[in-house]
C-alpha cells in the first residue's frame, strides 16, 4: 500500500505540471502519487491505497460525476475529493459541489492548492469518525446442514442487542436464501440488486434494499429465485461489501456451504471467517479441507464446532491437533428448541442454554465482557 497521502489523477497536461509544482514547492511537503491509468484502473488503485485526498481533474471523469463520486467512496469511502479544472466555472463548480466532491480548484494552483489540502488533512487528524469502518464477518458451513446461517442469525441479533451498533445481516448463500425465511424478512430485493444498481448505490438507495428487522438490525435477503445466469461479478460484489462498511457498524454475512465461489470472492473483504462444522465425519473431512485450502489466511480463520454432544468420542486436545487449529467456540445440541422456535416464527428464547451460548460468542466476537447469564457456559479459545 503506497504511503501518499495524495493522490493526483489528471488528463490536462497543463494542469497537471501546475498541480505538481504546487505540491513539490508547498512547505508541507506532502507526499503524493500521481496516476495516469483509466478510470477503472483508478478505481482500483483508489481501494487498495486509500489515499486521503484525491486530487481530480473533472475533464478525467468518463461518466457523470455523481456517479464516479458514488463509485469513489465505495472503494475508498474515507478519501477526500478536490476537483481540478482548467477554468472557473459556475456551472461546473455548482455541480461538483452537488455530487459532493470537497473543494474546488482552478489555477493558479501555487497558493490554493497547498492551502486546501492543509485544511482537508487536518481536519482528518482532528476528526475521530473518519477512522471508523463497518467490520465485516463471515460463517461458512463445511458442508450443508452444519448451522452456519442459525448461528450468522442469532449472533447478529446478540451483536446489536449487546454492542448497540448498526448491524448488518447479508445473505451471500444465494441459492438456498434462508435468512430472510428465519428473519422472518421478506423482500422484493436482494444482494443481487445492490450489484446490479452499484453505478447509483447511495443510502437512500440502500435504504431501500434492506430490511429492518428491528432498530439498528437490518437484513437484506438472497435472491427469492436464482440461476448460474445471475452470478454476481465479483469485483462488483467487494464493492458493494466496501460500501456496506460505511453503513454499518458489524456487516454479518451468511456464506453457505464449503469453499465456494462467493465465499472465494469476497474472502480479501472479510475481517474474520468462522468455518462452522459438525462431529460428522463428512463434515470434518471437509472442515480439515478448507482449513488447508486457507492455510495462508492465519488468525483470520476461526473453526466454530456446532451441536456438541455433553459426551464427545473424541477430547477437544484431539481434535485441534487433527485439524491443525485451536477451537474458537464449541455451541451445544439444542435440535428441538430450535425446531419449535423457527415454527412459531422466532428465534431461540434469550433464556435457552444454546441462545446464551451465541451471547457469549458475539460477546467473544465483539471482544466484550461475556454477556451474563443465569448458568456458567465457557468457550474455547
Amino acid at each position: 500500500m503506497s504511503s501518499a497521502k495524495v493522490l493526483l489523477h489528471t488528463k490536462d497536461e497543463s494542469l497537471r505540471r501546475e498541480a505538481v509544482d504546487a505540491l513539490r514547492e508547498s512547505s508541507q511537503q506532502i507526499p503524493f502519487e500521481q496516476h495516469d491509468s483509466d478510470w477503472t484502473n483508478l478505481l482500483e488503485h483508489l481501494g487498495k491505497t486509500k489515499p486521503e485526498v484525491l486530487l481530480l481533474d473533472l475533464t478525467a471523469v468518463p461518466t457523470d460525476l455523481s456517479v464516479a463520486m458514488r463509485q469513489i467512496k465505495i472503494h475508498s469511502p474515507r478519501t477526500k475529493v478536490i476537483a481540478l479544472h482548467p477554468v472557473e466555472d459556475p456551472k461546473i463548480i455548482l455541480s461538483a459541489m452537488r455530487a459532493g466532491v470537497n473543494e474546488f480548484l482552478h489555477p493558479p494552483l501555487e497558493d490554493s492548492l497547498p492551502a486546501a489540502l492543509d485544511q482537508i488533512l487536518s481536519s482528518a487528524e482532528s476528526d475521530p469518525g473518519t477512522s471508523t469502518r463497518g467490520k465485516i464477518i463471515g460463517f461458512l458451513s463445511a458442508k450443508g446442514g452444519c448451522g452456519a446461517t442459525t448461528i450468522a442469525c442469532h449472533v447478529s441479533w446478540e451483536l446489536q442487542n449487546q454492542t448497540r451498533k448498526r448491524v448488518l445481516l447479508a445473505d451471500l448463500d444465494l441459492t438456498s436464501g434462508l435468512v430472510g425465511f428465519l428473519m422472518k424478512t421478506p423482500s422484493s430485493y436482494s444482494i443481487l440488486d445492490a450489484v446490479k444498481n452499484l453505478a447509483r448505490l447511495d443510502e437512500s438507495l440502500w435504504k431501500a434494499l434492506i430490511v429492518e428487522n428491528r432498530p439498528n438490525l437490518s437484513v437484506i435477503p438472497a435472491p427469492a429465485s436464482y440461476s448460474r445466469w445471475d452470478h454476481p461479478d465479483e469485483n462488483q460484489l467487494k464493492q458493494v461489501l466496501q460500501f456496506m462498511r460505511t453503513q454499518h457498524d458489524w456487516i454479518v454475512l451468511d456464506l453457505g456451504r464449503s469453499l465456494n465461489s462467493i465465499a472465494t470472492a469476497v474472502l480479501d473483504e472479510i475481517d474474520q471467517l468462522f468455518l462452522v462444522s459438525t462431529l460428522e465425519v463428512v463434515a470434518l473431512h471437509g472442515l480439515k479441507s478448507i482449513v488447508h485450502g486457507l492455510f495462508d489466511q492465519g488468525e483470520k480463520l476461526q473453526l466454530i464446532l456446532n451441536r456438541t454432544p455433553k459426551l464427545m468420542d473424541i477430547s477437544t486436545q484431539e481434535l485441534e491437533k487433527i485439524l491443525g487449529r485451536s477451537l474458537y467456540a464449541a455451541l451445544p445440541n439444542d435440535y428441538m428448541g430450535l425446531y419449535q422456535s423457527y415454527s412459531s416464527g422466532n428465534l431461540l428464547n434469550s433464556n435457552t442454554r444454546l441462545a446464551q451460548h451465541f451471547g457469549l460468542l458475539a460477546s467473544k466476537i465483539a471482544g466484550l465482557p461475556p454477556a451474563k447469564a443465569k448458568k456458567k457456559f465457557a468457550l474455547f479459545g
